[in-house]
């Protein structure tokens, strides 16, 4: 490996999936005499944990998912500084490459508990009968970008201008700052004539897109007739189809655009995306897969405003323990999950919790781990009348037919679930905003978050035209799913580590259903999903789940806490808020109480966002990697 001529001046923890704990300790300040410079390879991937093992970086990015190579490509663009990134799991580029460039592997070869999964489990759920829920995310490099269902759905304006309020940070994160940042990620591509073809009501908007970017984002080369019935049967329910979703009216029926790339109609993921492009020509950027932090060392010298130096590194519980030095910044971007974990082990979070534990406090941040949201779905499932009408349930080894994804989605706001009741519910929310706070056993500056989160949502988002429920049509081996899933829920719940073992499981309670409006939500929602169903008779045959003894109100509550579980997108367990207000990290990212400690991914999200996760977090990299880049020109 080439040696790297300059010195680490930051070191950052990213990625959606794909990392492990780390434990924060107290060091010496940061001697950069005393630290060799890292050697650099001709290929940037490596699995040798020696490779990085006492050297010195400019930026050390521990997760290599998707923000976390977002970031890195960005930072590495500029040849004077170095880039170290740490992945736990593996490379996607090995025995099983091709089910993770395929794009229809996700639904008939799926990574769901392997060992590409970080397989983590949620406590038992009150809200769902006392059951216990998966919250898979992916363990390899691209993180759950590499696995997920390839969903490039925006968010509203009105989501976003609302986080920038909450912010108070509008420059960074209202509506024109994150939509410029999702459109630089996406490199857009019109739909094959078959496409159009069969989804004939299909539409889109150019200019609401980007091209050039390192996310190729279109449509399938393939698509079947019972998506057109689709959403010809939400429209004829009073449920316009949306022929520019991606503008910042996120609300209504279309068919959405998926993260592939229609040269080859392979998956673009982050790996492949920002990381594959400069693979072999950047020699400041290293990415080390296989290998999981442990640990982040601080200088804690200037105690109101902490220094990150270094992260401690190991291949497994009982390999050698290793360091990477870093001299600017520390970015953690572990994803929902993993960032607050790391942060708990660092020392950062409610003194409380990590004195019980035997953990040094370095800052007392109560809100680490708090405010935490998913969405919650379940789904009704049909019969196809005639199943040649539908995709052929495997993978073929044909790339067009291979590259079938579904995406046929309707979000629909609270006057279009509820009628007239809108009105009295929306009554009933404000007056009970710090009810539904209190009712919750957290710190009294989270409590203070949840009021500002709980009044935003309700006068931004809930009396508005954003979708509270979106309703997916999804053909699973020949079954159809009618699924409905929660976006905007006002149940919070928690990530927090159990144990000063960085390995050990954290306990994750998302909370489900621990405000009443959640499942009123979603009972209506099921509701207009079963009148969905109804409509497509042609295609679709009698309703096999629930079936029709599920028709009372207490009927449907009773199935979905027996049924529901995560649409993968968990968010907001290190939120950007104010620090009175439980926040973590500020408007520029940093975490509060340190000098160069950033949170880059979906954790920082203050509300969840009425859409699948990938662009916002793909927008939320590209503002962070602008944001350190600013601050170090």
């Amino acid at each position: 490996m080439k040696s790297v001529t300059n010195s680490v001046k930051a070191l950052a923890v990213a990625g959606v999936a794909g990392l492990g704990a780390i434990q924060t300790v107290a060091a010496a300040p940061f001697d950069d005499n005393l630290r060799s410079r890292a050697p650099l390879a001709k290929r940037t991937v490596t699995t040798n944990g020696d490779d990085l093992n006492g050297q010195t970086y400019d930026y050390v990015i521990i997760g290599g998912g998707l923000a976390g190579l977002a970031v890195a490509n960005r930072l590495s663009v500029d040849t004077n500084v170095t880039v170290a990134v740490i992945e736990a799991g593996p490379d996607i580029y090995g025995a099983d490459q091709d089910r993770f460039l395929t794009p229809s592997a996700v639904l008939y070869e799926s990574f769901l508990n392997t060992e590409y999964d970080w397989q983590w489990v949620t406590t038992a759920q009150s809200g769902l009968g006392g059951r216990t829920t998966t919250w898979p995310r992916g363990k390899v490099l691209g993180g759950s970008s590499s696995v997920n269902s390839m969903y490039m759905v925006r968010a509203s304006q009105l989501e976003f201008d609302s986080w920038g309020s909450l912010i108070d940070d509008a420059a960074h994160w209202g509506w024109d700052s994150v939509y410029a940042a999702m459109k630089k990620s996406e490199d857009f591509q019109t739909p094959d004539a078959a496409v159009t073809d069969t989804v004939t009501s299909l539409k889109w908007n150019a200019a609401s897109h980007g091209t050039g970017g390192n996310i190729k984002t279109g449509w399938p080369a393939i698509e079947y007739s019972f998506v057109q019935s689709y959403l010809d049967a939400v429209s004829g329910l009073g449920i316009s189809q949306n022929a520019d979703p991606d503008s910042g009216d996120s609300w209504g029926a279309f068919l959405a655009t998926s993260s592939i790339n229609n040269e080859n109609w392979q998956r673009s993921s982050s790996r492949t995306g920002y990381l594959d492009p400069i693979d072999t020509e950047r020699t400041n950027l290293h990415v080390l897969t296989g290998h999981q932090a442990t640990k982040v060392l601080f200088d804690t010298t200037n105690a109101d405003a902490v220094t990150a130096t270094g992260v401690q590194y190991a291949a497994n519980s009982s390999a050698t323990v290793k360091t990477v030095h870093a001299s600017r910044e520390v970015i953690v971007s572990g994803g929902t999950i993993n960032s607050p974990i790391i942060l708990q082990h660092s020392g950062i979070g409610q003194t409380s919790l990590l004195s019980s534990l035997g953990i040094d406090t370095i800052v007392n941040l109560p809100g680490v781990g708090h405010n935490v949201q998913d969405h919650l779905s379940a789904a009704l499932i049909y019969p196809l009348t005639d199943s040649a009408n539908g995709p052929p349930s495997e993978v073929t080894g044909t790339a067009t037919t291979d590259s079938w994804v579904q995406s046929a989605i309707a979000y629909i706001n609270l006057t279009s679930l509820v009628g007239t009741d809108s009105e009295t519910i929306l009554a009933n929310l404000r007056n009970n905003i710090s009810t539904a706070a209190n009712s919750y056993s957290v710190p009294d500056t989270v409590k203070e978050g949840y009021i500002a989160s709980y009044t935003s949502q309700i006068n931004k988002i809930y009396d508005s035209a954003v979708g509270l429920v979106e309703i997916l049509f999804a053909d699973i081996y020949g079954s159809i799913n009618i699924q409905v899933a929660l976006q905007q829920p006002l149940s919070r719940g928690s990530i927090l580590i159990n144990s000063n073992d960085p390995w050990a499981t954290p306990s994750i309670d998302p909370g489900y259903l621990t405000q009443e409006i959640d499942l009123h939500l979603l009972r209506e929602g099921h509701k207009l999903a079963r009148e969905i169903g109804s409509a497509m008779s042609g295609v679709l045959g009698t309703e096999s789940s629930p079936g029709s003894s599920v028709s009372t109100d207490a009927a449907w509550d009773s199935w979905i806490r027996e049924n529901a579980g995560t649409e993968y997108h968990p968010s907001s367990s290190c939120s950007m808020l104010p620090r009175d207000k439980g926040g973590v990290v500020d408007g520029n990212l940093k975490v509060y109480g340190t000098s160069n400690l950033r949170v880059i991914d979906a954790s920082i999200a203050p509300t969840s966002v009425s859409a699948h996760f990938m662009t916002a977090t793909y927008g939320i990299a590209e503002i962070g990697a602008e944001i350190i880049r600013a601050a170090w020109a």
